[in-house]
């Protein structure tokens, strides 16, 4: 028998770029990567790579996807006001242009027509609980591309999404990197055991300098940055995760591959594409062995 693999991309708007165009340089070398993959986990951005790969498109046009949808997603809405105080009345970004943009990707797919395991974190609002979309548990009617959509209502950058009566926004609210719940679904529900599980975990950005101890004045809008702190959050579950998850497998069998800069880069920073596609060609140049033995490794009967 061969490990049990997870996949799991964590959320980040554009950032998504970052963890595709990985996953492309990947595949180039390793090209029974993603047949060899036996759970799907993603957050947001992360919801958006996994869905993807679920249905056999191939990283490099999910490269694509971005550079030619990001501009369309991330274009603000009409204010009638100043831009200050534009963000305290309103979402900035229509969730019906996403929505245009994965019912083109996804089409009629539904969630549970898909042949390899996906989960997907969400949020739901009102009874104030993580809501989980599994393939293989959920309505067999549910269009895949809305279970997506939900995952990808991020606060303060998107309204929430209406899903079968449930208020859902972003999962990265209490999820952003879903490695650890692919781990207890791989337990659960797949009878998997713990030293047959190998996890392959790809971030989307840690940035060290969002705050300064200069600061004299911690309002919303100067010392916390509304924007600011949501990013700040979810890098923090981020990581906090990796940690934990490094405390119950064994090196060799988590893989976590990220990017640590010092300036953030916003979710709506469609700008910064071809930035994060030189931090991935960097981060696999710099990790390409590495990535390469964990791949062998995967090969490796477990006795």
């Amino acid at each position: 028998m061969r490990p049990f693999l997870i996949l799991a991309i964590d959320g980040g708007g554009i950032r998504g770029i970052f963890a595709a165009r990985l996953l492309e340089l990947i595949a180039s070398r390793c090209p029974h990567f993603l047949e060899r993959v036996n759970l799907l986990a993603g957050t947001s951005t992360g919801a958006i790579i996994s869905a993807s790969l679920a249905c056999e498109i191939d990283p490099g046009r999910l490269v694509a996807l971005y550079k030619a949808a990001g501009p369309s997603i991330f274009s603000r809405k009409f204010f009638f006001g100043p831009r200050l105080i534009e963000k305290a009345l309103q979402s900035p970004y229509d969730i019906l242009r996403l929505q245009a943009v994965l019912r083109q990707v996804f089409g009629k797919v539904k969630l549970s027509a898909l042949q390899r395991p996906l989960i997907i974190p969400t949020t739901n609002l009102k009874e104030g609980l993580a809501q989980v979309f599994c393939s293989f548990d959920c309505d067999p009617k549910l269009p895949l591309y809305k279970a997506v959509q939900a995952s990808c209502s991020a606060p303060t950058y998107f309204d929430p999404s209406m899903v079968d009566g449930a208020l859902l926004a972003d999962g990265g609210m209490w999820g952003n990197n879903p490695s650890q719940l692919a781990l207890g679904m791989a337990l659960s529900r797949f009878k998997a055991k713990l030293e047959d599980i190998r996890i392959v975990s790809i971030g989307t950005g840690h940035f060290n300098d969002c705050y300064s101890d200069n600061t004299s004045h911690w309002g919303l809008l100067n010392g916390w940055k509304v924007r600011t702190l949501t990013e700040f959050v979810s890098s923090l579950q981020s990581e906090t995760t990796h940690q934990l998850l490094s405390l119950i497998l064994p090196p060799e069998h988590l893989l976590r591959l990220n990017f640590t800069q010092n300036e953030l880069i916003k979710p709506d920073e469609f700008s910064k594409m071809k930035h994060l596609e030189r931090k991935a060609e960097l981060v696999w140049a710099r990790s390409e062995q590495r990535i390469l033995e964990f791949m062998r490794n995967l090969e490796e009967k477990i006795p």
